[in-house]
């Protein structure tokens, strides 16, 4: 093939290599069931909700992160070959996440993959095919879950595409820091609270010795079950923030993680161990953590120029006066924003969000 050849492949050519690149020679069906439950090698144990009670009147975490494995047959049989067809049938997408170009690239041990762009531009998933016994895989980060408006529909297409979930993160956010604390956590992992049977998971924890930068806790392991929790306003780069977040992130590697969980992930992430039973409490909804993301780092970002440029502006305006902010805006201000409000919000959305948070008398 030659390089021109390989820079772009159309879509119907993208999915006839996915066929033929797939290492099995013949199709077998029972390979694309869903297979029935796997115990796990290693006693990740079970990772359903110990109890639903309470959580069906109210959300209290949200899908931060999704990939989605299904057999190329079913994509072909509901006729969603074309990849936005297939994002629209999976996520209810209206041009809000596009596939950019096809391309002979291996991802997560697919052949062929295509990145996935929303339209602020930010990089917010993949797509995979050509191997892994003829399977498409579609994956989602935190910044592409937050465009789903309907996670009834992504359950019931996955369902009828025969999709199985090889990742997802189901996170609760506790704003004002009041029941979630990632030292406490730290000492209940080392007093074994978090043991639900058999051998206590390992847990690690990664401290930021006192900078303001933000500590993290993992229980469990990669692969199986973990759960994150980590100062997330510090992380963001306020170190006064109390935000801390919760995440269990669950693999289909050794046991299969039930689509149920795009419906209820409250209810998966307090059934993860039964510590979090106690302190996964109220509404999490993915507007009140964007709001607070952009609050967050709208904050930082006021400090940061209040530190890093406060005294030039001071100097603008001892020189120029009343007319120093033409100046600034003149010789200063220019296209763009800043990093670390990547994947939360761009153009009018970010302005109007950050007058609400910031001057809400204003908004």
């Amino acid at each position: 093939m030659t390089d021109s050849a390989r820079m772009q492949l159309g879509e119907s050519e993208f999915w006839a290599r996915g066929r033929a690149a797939a290492e099995c020679a013949t199709r077998v069906a029972q390979q694309f069931l869903p297979a029935g439950p796997v115990e796990s090698r290693e006693g990740a144990g079970q990772v359903g909700p110990g109890s639903n009670t309470g959580q069906k009147c109210q959300q209290t975490a949200i899908i931060d992160y999704l990939t989605l494995v299904m057999p190329q047959t079913a994509v072909e049989d509901f006729r969603c070959s074309n990849i936005e067809l297939l994002l629209f049938k999976l996520f209810g997408f209206r041009g809000e996440v596009r596939a950019g170009p096809l391309r002979e690239k291996n991802w997560n041990f697919y052949t062929l993959s295509a990145v996935l762009i929303d339209r602020e531009g930010e990089l917010v998933g993949r797509i995979g095919a050509g191997g892994n016994k003829e399977t498409i895989c579609v994956s989602l980060t935190g910044a592409g879950c937050k465009w789903v408006k309907n996670w009834r529909t992504t359950y019931k297409a996955s369902q009828q595409l025969r999709a199985k979930i090889s990742r997802v993160d189901c996170a609760h956010d506790d704003y004002e820091g009041t029941r979630l604390d990632v030292h406490a956590l730290r000492e209940r992992a080392a007093a074994g609270d978090f043991c639900e049977g058999g051998c206590p998971p390992k847990h690690r924890f990664m401290s930021d010795e006192g900078h303001g930068t933000g500590s993290t806790l993992y229980i469990g392991g990669k692969g199986h079950k973990e759960l994150c929790v980590y100062e997330k306003g510090k992380q963001l780069g306020l170190p006064s923030s109390p935000w801390v977040r919760a995440e269990v992130r669950l693999y289909g590697k050794h046991v299969d993680v039930p689509l149920e969980v795009l419906l209820n992930p409250g209810a998966y992430l307090r059934g993860a161990y039964s510590v979090m039973r106690e302190l996964i409490q109220g509404v999490c909804t993915r507007l009140k953590t964007i709001r607070k993301q952009v609050e967050v780092s709208a904050m930082a970002a006021i400090k940061w120029s209040h530190r890093a440029v406060g005294p030039w502006l001071n100097v603008l305006r001892g020189a120029y006066g009343h007319s120093w902010s033409d100046v600034a805006e003149a010789l200063i201000l220019r296209d763009g924003h800043p990093g670390r409000f990547r994947g939360i919000a761009k153009g009018d959305a970010l302005h109007k969000f950050v007058r609400e948070e910031l001057c809400p008398s204003a908004a």
